[in-house]
């Protein structure tokens, strides 16, 4: 009896569990029907033939399976050796995809505490997808910096970083913790281990994880720098540090939005944390600048709803003052500043220029994001 394939569309968040071993044939006869069954798992064996079942469990040498052994029948139960398969394919659980989706738009993390608990069992198995569902519900934990939410988040990402089958979730796993170290406070231990994995990473998004943990490590170090000397405008031998450490935060953050765009989501995060800087530094134009790409090209992330409100909040002058940067802002002449109206005159961004004209800033604000899980 040969398998009937499975009818199935791979759903967005499906994803595959290889295991290395040799063709039997034996498990043909009970998964010729199971195309039927509501759960659409898929079990593939060495062979090449395939039919969909529903995973129950995974253990150490084999995989339980609920299968139809004649179209009609009951379902029945049966423990298959993983020596037996080339790979199973697992849908997501009932919910999993419209959870994951909510938690996201509306930047809670409370809607995938369920399917995460679900998934960590699994963690080892090639291609599940719980590693992902982890990373995210971490993240968003980490958006309100409670002691209790902070050390959930932290507990996560070791599980991911010591347990996932994938390499590049284990990285970004790895550039959670050290983002949760520096948010302990411990930044002079963070930056050089960043550093060292940066060197060794060559995934994209680990890439862009790091430079978001090395630039929070810069704008640490610039909040405490301006504490220890709250005249360093004064100070000529800490003005330099101090444009060093800003131009390092704000490379770090704008690293996704500038060459990684269409990873919307580190890209959006990135892009308002340099918005809220800019804040903290006293350049609203360039903040404001920087609200507006976001909601428009990031326009169905969170930051982009917190852009929005912050947009809001703000006179006019600020928003209709176009913000400069770097060589735009020297370019500017003093002289077409007008007398009568010198609030008219373009408002020149502190990022990159002289930073007289800066005042002290406060601590860099987490962002903005509705999480009611706890």
């Amino acid at each position: 009896m040969n398998f009937i394939p499975s009818q199935d569309p791979a759903p967005a968040l499906r994803v595959s569990i290889r295991v290395f071993c040799r063709p039997i044939l034996i498990v043909i006869s009970f998964l010729a029907a199971a195309g039927q069954l509501p759960a659409q798992d898929t079990v593939f064996l060495k062979n090449g033939r395939n039919a969909s079942c529903r995973v129950l469990e995974f253990t150490v040498d084999s995989v339980k399976i609920s299968y139809l052994p004649t179209p009609g029948a009951a379902a029945e139960e049966r423990l298959v050796p993983l020596a037996e398969l080339d790979y199973v394919e697992l849908a997501p659980l009932p919910g999993e995809t419209e959870a994951l989706s909510l938690a996201v738009r509306e930047g809670r993390a409370d809607p995938l505490i369920t399917f995460w608990a679900k998934r960590v069992p699994w963690l080892g198995r090639p291609r599940t997808n719980g590693g992902e569902i982890g990373l995210t519900y971490a993240e968003l934990l980490t958006r309100v910096s409670t002691t209790d939410r902070m050390e959930r988040a932290l507990k996560i990402y070791q599980q991911i970083e010591s347990a996932d089958w994938s390499a590049e979730r284990r990285g970004r796993a790895q550039a959670g913790r050290l983002r949760i170290m520096l948010r302990q406070g411990r930044t002079a231990e963070v930056r050089p281990l960043a550093e060292a994995l940066l060197e060794k990473s060559g995934d994209s998004r680990v890439l862009i994880e790091l430079q978001h943990v090395i630039a929070e490590a810069s704008a640490a170090g610039l909040t405490q720098l301006e504490k220890d000397h709250p005249r360093w405008q004064e100070e000529n031998d800490i003005i330099p540090r101090h444009t060093q450490l800003l131009n390092e935060a704000m490379d770090g953050y704008l690293f996704p939005h500038l060459f990684h765009g269409a990873e919307e989501d580190l890209a959006a995060r990135g892009l308002w944390a340099a918005a809220q800087l800019a804040e903290a530094q006293k350049d609203l134009p360039q903040a404001a600048g920087w609200c507006t790409d976001l909601t428009n090209l990031y326009a169905t992330t969170p930051e982009a709803g917190a852009a929005q409100a912050w947009l809001k909040k703000q006179p006019a002058p600020v928003l209709r003052t176009p913000p400069l940067v770097g060589d735009e802002a020297g370019d500017e002449p003093a002289e077409e500043a007008s007398e009568e109206e010198p609030e008219s005159a373009p408002a020149k961004s502190k990022i990159k220029t002289k930073p007289k004209s800066k005042t002290k800033k406060t601590a860099v604000p987490e962002p903005e994001a509705a999480d009611a899980d706890e």
